[in-house]
């Protein structure tokens, strides 16, 4: 699969370092998918700096609380069919680190251009999404009708990426890169050592989802978020 991520610098990263997880009760309300929802509790006792939006921030018009962003984080694992809480748990977790908890979904530092949504996915991934979702397709093309032409300029790129920015498609970015992205359209589910091993929360299934599917490098701090992710779902 094509390398759509890029690792999130350090600097980012501790800019949004994830809070102590805080004492909530457990979400037990059966939703979409047949699965339990995800709810706003369970997405503060991942981090606390979801609760609240800072509107001095040079992102703050990109970033979304807990409470906004629930209901499209379950909306695209509905929509992708993704119930088991081993794979929402590894899909969550790198939307979160990504974004910093949500808190910007386009790439600022050092700003690569077309790379963006709330899993950060690089342009070629982008360009695919925009062009696999119906409602974007026509625009994608017609911006770039050839991934690979040299003369796709970094304002095309950009003008693609804003296709997807839009809250349903951004969130659900990360659920379309688990299941439909690459040639195959089969996503990291043409891997099923993955597939097993996240259904099975392993550490072995999490980091062959990170390496092998996502192709970037486990480290402490996102692997952190992982298991903050799991235990809060």
């Amino acid at each position: 699969m094509q390398l759509f991520y890029a690792p999130l610098s350090a600097a980012v990263f501790l800019a949004t370092t994830l809070a102590a997880p805080i004492p909530i009760r457990r979400a037990c309300d059966e939703g979409i998918g047949g699965s339990t929802v995800i709810t706003p509790e369970q997405l503060l006792q991942i981090s606390s700096s979801m609760a609240a939006c800072d509107p001095s921030s040079a992102t703050a018009s990109e970033c979304r609380t807990a409470e906004q962003a629930s209901p499209f984080v379950n909306e695209g694992f509905s929509t992708y069919n993704i119930t088991t809480k081993g794979e929402k748990a590894a899909i969550l977790s790198l939307m979160l680190f990504e974004s910093g908890n949500f808190k910007f979904d386009i790439n600022h530092f050092p700003g690569e251009p077309g790379q963006g949504t709330r899993n950060l996915m690089k342009f070629p991934g982008v360009y695919q999404y925009a062009v696999d979702t119906p409602e974007t397709s026509a625009q994608a093309l017609a911006l770039v009708p050839d991934l690979n032409d040299p003369n796709n300029s970094n304002s095309t790129k950009n003008e693609v990426r804003a296709l997807v920015l839009p809250d349903k498609l951004s969130f659900a970015s990360g659920m379309w890169f688990y299941k439909a992205s690459g040639p195959e359209k089969t996503g990291c589910t043409g891997d099923q050592a993955i597939v097993d091993g996240l259904q099975g929360e392993t550490v072995e299934g999490w980091t062959a989802y990170i390496e092998r599917c996502i192709s970037t490098t486990v480290t402490p701090d996102r692997k952190e978020v992982w298991e903050k992710t799991l235990a809060a779902l």
